[in-house]
This record gives C-alpha cells, sequence and structure tokens, in this order.
C-alpha cells in the first residue's frame, strides 16, 4: 500500500488526546445539554453538534439533504469548549480540514445496522472514542464479500475510517451500555504519510500459498483448454 485510497482503516499519524479529559467533559458538560435524538439504517442514536453551520447544537445531527447549502459546519457550538475545543483546534492544524464535528450516542439496544455506503468516491471520516466497550466494533465488507472487524479502543488516537466502502457501526453488548464517538467529516482526504498502524487494506491480501494455489488452478485450467 502506497496510497490512502488503497486503506480502508487507520490510525492518525503522530496525534494523540487526553481520554480521560474528554470523558470528563462529555460526561459532566456535554451531556447535560439538549441531545437531538437520530434513528439511521435501523439503529437509535442522540447526538451534540460540536461544530456546524450555524452554531446550534442540533444542526448536523440528521443527515443533511443534498442539495442544500455548501457551507461547511465548522462553527463552533456551545459544546465545543474545554478540552474538546481543544482536540478540534489540535485536528485542525493537522491540515485535514475537520466539518461537522459531532458527539454521537449509539445505543446497545435494538436492531443491527444494515451495511450501507455514505459516498461514491473515496470518502474519510475521523472518529474518536469518547466511551466505550469490547463489543463495539466498525465494520466493513470487501468487494469479495469478507467482513473486516475493528474495535477502536478510547485511549485518545484518533481513527481514520473509509466510509465509501459498505460499512456499518455496532454495539454488540448484551448490557444496555453507550458506544460514544466524536467523529466528523474531512474536507481533505488524508495524504498516505498522516497513516499510521494499525491499518487494513481496501483489497484483502493473498497469502503465498493462496496465490500458488491460484496459479496452479489457472494453469490446470489451460491445459485442459488445450487438451480438448
Amino acid at each position: 500500500m502506497n496510497q490512502s485510497k488503497d486503506v480502508l482503516f487507520a490510525r492518525l499519524k503522530n496525534f494523540k488526546t487526553d481520554p480521560e479529559a474528554l470523558r470528563t467533559h462529555f460526561l459532566g458538560h456535554v451531556q447535560k445539554m439538549p441531545s437531538t435524538p437520530y434513528r439511521d439504517n435501523r439503529v437509535d442514536y442522540v447526538g451534540w453538534a460540536v461544530t456546524s453551520r450555524d452554531g446550534t447544537l442540533d444542526d448536523g445531527i440528521r443527515r443533511i439533504a443534498p442539495g442544500g447549502s455548501n457551507a461547511r459546519g465548522v462553527n463552533p457550538t456551545d459544546a465545543c469548549s474545554g478540552s474538546l475545543a481543544q482536540v478540534i483546534d489540535d485536528l485542525g492544524r493537522t491540515g485535514l480540514k475537520p466539518y461537522r464535528a459531532r458527539i454521537m450516542q449509539l445505543e446497545s439496544e435494538g436492531a443491527e445496522m444494515p451495511l450501507h455506503t455514505d459516498a461514491k468516491v473515496e470518502t474519510w471520516r475521523l472518529h474518536i472514542p469518547i466511551i466505550t466497550n469490547p463489543n463495539c466494533f466498525f465494520e466493513w465488507q470487501r468487494d469479495d464479500g469478507s467482513i473486516e472487524s475493528v474495535h477502536l479502543p478510547a485511549d485518545g488516537s484518533a481513527w481514520l475510517v473509509r466510509v465509501d466502502v459498505n460499512h456499518r457501526a455496532v454495539n454488540r453488548s448484551n448490557e444496555p451500555s453507550h458506544r460514544v464517538h466524536l467523529l466528523m467529516g474531512l474536507s481533505v482526504n488524508p495524504p498516505f504519510q498522516k497513516l499510521a498502524e494499525p491499518w487494513l487494506p481496501v483489497a484483502r491480501e493473498r497469502s503465498p500459498s493462496h496465490q500458488a494455489e491460484e496459479q496452479a488452478a489457472a494453469l490446470s485450467l489451460f491445459a485442459h483448454s488445450m487438451a480438448n
């Protein structure tokens, strides 16, 4: 892999937040503010805008209809203070131009989100987990039908995920629990140099033995066709 378009998921290189400060700010400040309920792809969220088009807490929580204003949600809301404001400022200095930052709380109960795409061209979203559990995963389905599943830990890392590939977020906890992420769109795709391990390729890498099996099968088919 040597281009961002070849990558499905990666960590943002040389970027780290204070996860405990973010959790404290969310629980002590943001969670007490009015939230916006949102049902998307059969699952229920509640959300708070951190940056929005008009500075309100509800703008950008629900899906923005196509054909509307081209304005990016970059105006800070009342939630954007303290350690959360520091994170937004730090991300702005990476050159990725984040917009429509919001905190989304995914419940563990209800139907599982179906696989879906949010774009037709290479598009990335940035996630910083605030509260999670080991049963929360981000999943992709490759063209060959295989499923890749990763857990995004709330360790202060910023995770870059492709949303133009079939994907979904799941919270499979057997007990009532929340998955709370700070997430945002990016006005520019991350250059490959900003991607760090752990990462996943878009195309599943084949082992040497698998490649040898495919070559042997192709030769056998060729020999059979020549014999006939």
